[in-house]
């Protein structure tokens, strides 16, 4: 059941930002919405189900997005693995906790994206432009990830809820 959730949820995710996000302007350089998802299932649900959900949805923005195949799917594996035990080694507020992995993973998947262009070309390119997007990627991930992390943890409970206890009403 947590599985067919999560599956749906990042299907959501990833319409929203294959379909919604390139609408707006360039000054909105919005981050990977996969990747608070991919950090919250990392960080905060227990492992069953996860692992397919993020490979899944990884093939899946590496097809939508155009751009060379297993990009994706390679940040969101690095970032499961590299945090995985984020948790028991830090020591935060769980909302405080999210927003730093978040923009540690923003700037985890820039890097692979800047070490794959280095492989196709072998010359390294860092433009003013690229440094503003990723400026306001960080910044993005700074502001926006507080709010993520409380949609995703009343989503979650919910579902939660529904799966133990049914739709049946309480009495």
């Amino acid at each position: 059941m947590h599985f067919l959730v999560y599956f749906i949820f990042s299907v959501l995710l990833l319409s929203i930002q294959t379909t919604l996000l390139p609408a707006f302007p360039r000054f909105f350089a919005q981050y990977d919405l996969m990747i608070p998802f991919v950090v919250y299932l990392t960080l905060f649900r227990s492992s069953n189900g996860i692992l397919p959900v993020v490979l899944i949805s990884g093939c899946l923005m590496d097809l939508l997005s155009g751009g060379s195949i297993g990009i994706y799917i390679s940040a969101y594996i690095l970032i499961l693995i590299c945090f995985r035990h984020a948790k028991v080694y830090f020591h935060f507020k769980n909302a405080i906790l999210f927003q730093i992995v978040i923009i540690l993973s923003v700037l985890i998947e820039n890097i692979i994206f800047a070490l794959v262009i280095f492989f196709q070309t072998f010359t390294f390119h860092f433009s003013f432009y690229s440094g503003c997007i990723l400026v306001t990627q960080l910044l993005w991930a700074l502001v926006s990830s507080p709010l993520i992390y409380y949609i995703f943890e009343y989503v979650f409970n919910e579902v939660d809820k529904l799966v133990t206890g049914g739709l049946r009403e309480k009495v």
